[in-house]
């Protein structure tokens, strides 16, 4: 027992020691208990955000959705993701459903703007956001999807590459022929990679290839050979018994992998997907429900046409899903909206309004709110029932729809009462605090009146909880400029981007 004690309590330390890298504190993110959503007539409407798992956690017979993110780590810059899937499980049918985002989708990223999905990851960890990349990818999937994330892992390249080297490589069939010539290599360099067709074995350098190549044939193949790798390495695991291995894989995973699943439940789930059957583990595509969008001297886009996402989500989900990114898909940007700082952070409101111009919103005016100081949530006054876009303007504030109120009066937009408001401002020029107004004036601290107010189709008072997007070191323009994206799906995201 001695002699059993000297060595079980140091490989037990060590254990707990590597435990704490792997295994993170859940995700705390920003919930909207409401979400907009289209009804059967196509008018956007908000309705209860899907319920997550209660306070103590998983019961083990719910359903699960987890995130799963393949990371790179590059030496300057934000580690992005290669690799988006979500896997939901069924513990009771036990059966399990994987859906791959492909990173050119067009979403929008709370709190950002409009982008590609791929660049959350990068925006969350590289401003360290709450719950840094994780976090925000999770939370645009949830503004988006209408789907509840639970939980995520993540892996970067080596810790993949250790992965399969522990297990001892992984055994998959190629379907046919790969030869990359542009694979990226060392030092910003290409290098060209070869798999011939058939079966083979492949260890953990070999593996990553297999799953990052794609100048072949393309990132929707891709997207195909990593949900096969999944596969292999899932098939691999249960063939071997990994329970000895425990504590040198959580020591060799400790700096590379990632998770907010709680070690208990990692073993439960463990245990339920060792008893899913192959052939209940079903594969979903997004690609049929998006199309290429190119523009000169704009981003690629893959957008999505939501009618016909809508029974994807479902099919794998399990469960009924209005994704709230079809509501936000036709906005107003010629509204008029007023931006009022209820808060003490001088200038809030004027850098929230170069984000809602920055995407495309023409007419925003900012305003110091009569009692600043005094606004510990953010709220949002809809007049007239433009519900898209003032769902869409909560996104780039970055907090929920259950901050919009729908006012049953509607703004004045005739010319009397634009003059009469132009009047009203040159009288009374509007200001957050900073000194500047949208007229090149200076201002002092102002508000505006109740009937002045009501010229705005729009208008948001900043709380307390509303993000300053000054605390961002890395803005939207800034990533697609680092990543050098353009409207060439072939040119972007290649050497540097995994």
């Amino acid at each position: 027992m001695l002699v059993a004690g000297a060595v079980a309590i140091p490989l037990l330390y060590q254990t707990m020691q590597a435990g704490r890298e792997v295994f993170v504190e859940p995700v705390e993110r920003q919930r909207s208990s409401l979400m907009p959503v289209l009804n059967t007539a196509g008018t956007p409407v908000l309705q209860a955000a899907p319920t997550q798992f209660a306070e103590q956690g998983w019961n083990g017979k719910d359903r699960m959705t987890i995130l799963l993110l393949g990371v790179d780590n590059p030496v300057e810059g934000a580690a992005r993701t290669d690799t988006i899937i979500l896997v939901n499980i069924d513990p009771r049918a036990e059966t399990a459903s994987m859906l791959p985002i492909p990173r050119d989708m067009r979403v929008v990223i709370p709190g950002y703007g409009i982008d590609k999905i791929n660049a959350a990851y990068a925006l969350g960890e590289f401003n360290k956001v709450p719950g840094g990349g994780a976090g925000l990818m999770m939370r645009t999937i949830e503004a988006n999807f209408g789907l509840p994330i639970h939980h995520f892992a993540s892996v970067n390249f080596s810790g993949f590459v250790t992965m399969v080297d522990t297990l001892g490589g992984i055994t998959l069939d190629v379907p046919y022929p790969i030869k990359d010539n542009r694979y990226p290599g060392d030092n910003l360099t290409y290098q060209r990679v070869y798999f011939p067709a058939g079966w083979q074995r492949l260890d953990g350098a070999k593996a990553l290839q297999y799953a990052r190549t794609r100048h072949a044939d393309g990132d929707s193949h891709r997207s195909r050979r990593q949900q096969q790798v999944l596969l292999a390495l899932r098939d691999q695991a249960i063939a071997l018994d990994l329970l000895p291995k425990l504590p040198s894989l959580i020591d060799d995973f400790g700096d590379t992998v990632r998770t907010d699943v709680s070690p208990d439940d990692a073993v439960r789930l463990a245990q339920i997907g060792s008893r899913i059957p192959r052939d209940q583990i079903v594969s979903h595509s997004l690609l049929p429900a998006l199309f290429e969008q190119r523009e000169a001297d704009k981003p690629y886009y893959l957008v999505p046409d939501w009618d016909l996402v809508v029974p994807i989500l479902t099919e794998f989900s399990g469960t009924d899903v209005n994704p709230p990114g079809a509501a936000l898909t036709n906005p107003s940007y010629d509204l008029p909206v007023l931006i009022e700082n209820g808060t003490t952070n001088d200038g809030l409101a004027g850098r929230v309004a170069d984000v809602m111009i920055a995407n495309g919103f023409t007419d925003v005016d900012v305003v110091m709110a009569g009692d600043r100081g005094k606004h510990p949530a953010t709220t949002v006054t809809d007049r007239g029932g433009n519900l898209g876009t003032s769902a869409l303007l909560t996104n780039l504030v970055g907090v929920g729809a259950d901050k919009i109120t729908i006012v049953d009066a509607p703004w004045s937009d005739d010319e009397e009462s634009d003059s009469e408001g132009a009047d009203a401002a040159a009288a009374s020029p509007i200001g957050d605090g900073t000194g500047a107004t949208s007229g090149g004036m200076l201002a002092e601290e102002a508000s505006l009146s109740t009937e002045e107010r009501a010229r705005y189709a729009i208008v948001i008072t900043l709380g307390d909880d509303a993000p300053d997007p000054a605390s961002n070191d890395l803005q939207l323009d800034e990533y697609q400029e680092q990543i050098g994206d353009s409207d060439n799906p072939a040119d972007a995201d290649t050497d540097s981007e995994p």
